[in-house]
């Protein structure tokens, strides 16, 4: 009897063994056939780029150098302090900062030659700006467009006041110290073209330039 049952236990167990066996292939097919999940998408941050879109305004001074006014068989070295206020909107695609700025401000500027002197005195420019933002925090920029000054030149007898008018371009930087106030360098040629002045002999006809290097701070809107 106990023969009897060892062997159905036998054959019982060959029969479970050969379905697993059958059952096999079919399971690592599924396993196989199956896909493996799509990763999942890498977000990239886009590069930040720093707005500077918008109006600003703020306060500058600085030091015109080299500056030059001739007169008819004279050249007079100028030089002086200046300072004023500036003011001016920009807008933004990407990098690219593009705008318009205006300044206004009394130049102290002024020289003596063979007799003749010449002094500056209230001054200012409307200009286009154009500029990368080269980092976060800093945008570097060329400016140029119409500069105005009013100058005096005076032979020691007879002095006259003339409002000249030119051009002016430079470059410069401007640095966020927060959100919303930078500072700035700059540097800007000018030339104020040519101005007849009455002096004794007669009308003495004039040509200014200078070099002027600008620091200031500034504020956003």
């Amino acid at each position: 009897m106990s023969n009897k049952i060892l062997s159905a236990r036998n054959v019982a167990a060959a029969f479970g063994f050969a379905a697993f066996m059958g059952a096999m292939p079919a399971f690592a097919a599924d396993v196989i056939g199956e896909e493996p999940p799509a990763p999942a998408p890498i977000q990239y941050d886009q590069v930040p780029v720093a707005s500077w879109a918008g109006g600003y305004a703020g306060l500058q001074g600085g030091y015109n150098f080299s500056g030059e006014d001739e007169v008819p068989g004279n050249s007079i070295d100028t030089d002086g302090f200046n300072g004023g206020v500036f003011g001016g909107w920009n807008g933004q695609s990407g990098m690219f900062v593009y705008g318009l700025e205006a300044d206004i401000g009394y130049d102290g500027t002024d020289g003596t030659n063979a007799g003749i002197t010449t002094e500056h005195g209230i001054n200012g420019s409307l200009r286009a700006r154009m500029g990368v933002a080269a980092t976060d925090n800093i945008l570097v920029y060329g400016t140029g467009g119409g500069a105005a000054a009013n100058v005096e030149v005076s032979d020691g007898l007879t002095s006259d006041k003339n409002t000249m008018l030119g051009w002016t371009a430079g470059v410069g930087a401007d640095v966020k110290v927060t959100e919303k106030v930078f500072v700035r360098g700059e540097y800007r040629y000018t030339d104020l073209g040519k101005e007849d002045f009455a002096l004794t002999g007669g009308a003495t006809e004039v040509d200014s330039t200078s070099n002027n290097f600008l620091l200031g701070l500034g504020f956003k809107f």
